[in-house]
């Protein structure tokens, strides 16, 4: 997409960064989509079925020859998988199984990783996964997807068959990750973060591209490079704070260090923590919190080989939670991002998508209404923003 310049000169990003070989895997095996998977906490979070089948696409980032899926239970209860298929949508259904047999049972706590399934894909299909739950169950380990809703069967097991949904789900339940199966492991990017990066009402087919790290990893394959970049952000997630999900310190190793072949995180996070400072039963955030936050990330990350890119806070006057405070804090974290060399670069989001007549807001033609989160047109110019020769 062409980069709108709304009668301002764009500012070049300034960035700084050094080149991370991938991690050796064993195998040729690549995350190609993943969620963050987050604790349902109100009944209208949970995904309740009994004797049904939940149907859901995703849109995987890399071409394999064959796929398999990690289903995630991490906050349980125990239960049945009755069956499980997956194919391009309109295609096949073929059959998913695990450890040789397709029904099973997915355990509290407890991941669960797919056979490998012969299921062809190109970078960037769509692919369609359809899980029978036979017993009843509420499912309350869930990733918000409203822009790409699951869609829930009439009674009966509909794996191998279409169905008109009797019901849809914003909340997606239970799958975790997509792995493509190419001659080798591709080098992984992780875009991390909360709301901003997630945006949970970003439909599968949204023109412009409305996830930063989608229009990333559109540019990165259309400029021949092997790495695919996979999206790990919970909706109001905060640096410090157990909130929506574990906080981004809690979920790190979860969502980043146990991927296989990462080599880079851009991290955009930080704005619910300034915004909910001091407000009802939250504490002070003070700026040497959440630098030492940072600094934890970085330097578990820097443990297992992995360069961390930071991407400065956006700004968000207007926003219901903002104060003239929570600004001066943004301001300084901000600076401390450019100048203090903790990371191994950066990008200047905030200056990406700010007014520049008033560089506390977003750009009026970039922002979707709420003052803090950009719309598609924003998000698109965030993911041009971020310069290729970090990762070369």
């Amino acid at each position: 997409m062409r980069r709108k310049l709304l009668g301002a000169v764009f500012v070049p990003l300034l960035f700084a960064a050094t080149i991370a070989e991938a991690r050796p895997g064993p195998d040729g095996w690549t995350p190609a989509w993943t969620a963050s998977m987050w604790q349902a906490t109100q009944p209208a979070q949970r995904v309740s079925v009994e004797n049904a089948t939940l149907r859901m696409q995703v849109r995987v980032g890399a071409a394999g020859s064959k796929i398999r899926i990690r289903l995630a239970n991490d906050y349980g209860p125990l239960m049945k998988i009755g069956g499980a298929t997956v194919r391009l949508p309109g295609g096949k259904p073929v059959r998913v199984t695990f450890d040789g047999q397709g029904a099973t049972r997915l355990r509290a706590l407890a991941p669960l990783v797919s056979d490998p399934v012969a299921l062809p894909v190109k970078a960037f299909d769509l692919v369609e996964v359809s899980i029978y739950l036979p017993e009843k169950v509420d499912i309350d380990t869930v990733h918000g997807a409203g822009g790409a809703k699951t869609a829930i069967s009439p009674a009966g097991d509909f794996t191998d068959s279409d169905f008109t949904p009797a019901s849809q789900s914003n909340p997606r339940p239970l799958l975790a990750e997509v792995d493509v199966l190419g001659a080798k492991q591709r080098p992984v990017i992780v875009a991390y973060g909360d709301s901003i990066t997630d945006n949970t009402n970003c439909a599968n087919d949204a023109v412009p591209v409305c996830r930063w790290g989608d229009v990333l990893g559109r540019r990165i394959a259309a400029a021949g490079m092997p790495h695919v970049v996979v999206t790990q952000a919970i909706s109001g997630n905060r640096m410090l704070q157990t909130g929506a999900g574990p906080s981004a310190v809690a979920r790190f190793d979860r969502d980043v260090l146990a991927l296989p072949g990462v080599t880079h995180v851009v991290i955009l996070e930080g704005v619910n923590d300034i915004g909910n400072s001091g407000k009802k039963d939250n504490p002070v955030v003070t700026a040497d919190e959440m630098k030492a936050a940072y600094r934890q990330l970085v330097q578990r990350a820097h443990s297992r080989g992995i360069k961390i890119i930071a991407a400065t806070i956006l700004p968000y006057q207007g926003a219901g939670y903002h104060t003239p405070d929570g600004e001066a804090l943004r301001v300084e974290i901000n600076g401390w991002m450019r100048t203090s060399g903790t990371f191994d670069g950066f990008v200047d989001m905030e200056k990406a998508v700010a007014d520049p007549a008033n560089p506390k807001a977003l750009t009026t033609a970039l922002q979707g209404g709420d003052h803090l989160h950009p719309n598609g047109a924003g998000e698109t110019r965030m993911g041009e923003s971020i310069p290729l020769s970090l990762f070369k």
